[in-house]
């Protein structure tokens, strides 16, 4: 029944868009991109889409507090389908890209410094594989579309138990080599830090913090507070000094 409904699904996307030829590009390090993995636990049900933008332009705004993106993911209709049934408590998320030594992942927690060049290349090509797996879960999700045309950003529903590696989020347990996937999920309705690794230098976390919530994905710096300047309280005291000044005068009257 589950292959039934996605198949049904596929094919109504297919009417009603026409042929979607495009996949997760990871050629090379310069037009390698992102994805974005959602799972839910209650469902078993692995949302993805290719979210086109390249790990290139993420690593030249990695300090650029004014460099956001979003996605409104309505527009969706596997989304639609994966959120008709979510059980949003037990909803996860990540974002990553990698290839070769270089990584970009999700995380609440900084993961230990690579100590070798082997142990960082691995790590990417973990996250190139599951792009890989990934693809062909979209690829069957989308009648016409091709693993080698990379134009449009598709979108993928896989059970855990469909085809094994097609990209099922709880499948992609390697990561960073021992450390499992759940080390990058970010609970869904929330915000969560983005790590840059690149090999064995001092890891960087980025300006932007990736958030899921409702039906948009959004990737931005969480503003701070900022304190009022002393002036100002200084005029809100006074203010408020007035104003005590003028209730005794007419309660003394």
């Amino acid at each position: 029944m589950k292959s039934l409904n996605k198949a049904l699904l596929a094919a109504a996307m297919f009417a009603a868009t026409g042929a979607a030829n495009a996949s997760i590009n990871n050629t090379s390090a310069a037009t390698v991109e992102a994805y974005l993995s959602v799972y839910d636990k209650s469902q078993t049900l692995t949302f993805t889409l290719d979210l086109g933008v390249l790990m290139s332009d993420l690593i030249a705004n990695v300090a650029n507090d004014s460099y956001t993106l979003s996605y409104n993911l309505a527009d969706n209709d596997m989304w639609n389908t994966f959120a008709s049934g979510m059980d949003a408590s037990q909803t996860k998320f990540a974002v990553a890209v990698g290839y070769g030594s270089k990584q970009m992942i999700t995380g609440m927690v900084e993961i230990p410094k690579f100590t070798n060049l082997t142990v960082s290349a691995n790590t990417g090509t973990a996250i190139k594989n599951h792009a890989n797996e990934i693809n062909g879960g979209q690829v069957a999700d989308n009648p016409g579309a091709t693993a080698a045309d990379y134009a449009a950003n598709l979108s993928s529903l896989v059970y855990d138990s469909d085809t094994p590696k097609t990209g099922q989020h709880n499948q992609f347990n390697t990561i960073f080599t021992a450390v499992s996937l759940a080390q990058a999920n970010i609970a869904y309705g929330t915000s969560g830090d983005f790590w840059y690794y690149n090999g064995i230098q001092p890891h960087t976390l980025a300006a932007g913090k990736w958030t899921l919530a409702g039906d948009l994905l959004t990737y931005a710096p969480v503003q701070a507070n900022v304190p009022l300047p002393a002036a100002v309280w200084m005029f809100g005291a006074g203010l408020m000094g007035m104003l005590r000044a003028t209730r005794r005068k007419y309660a003394a009257a």
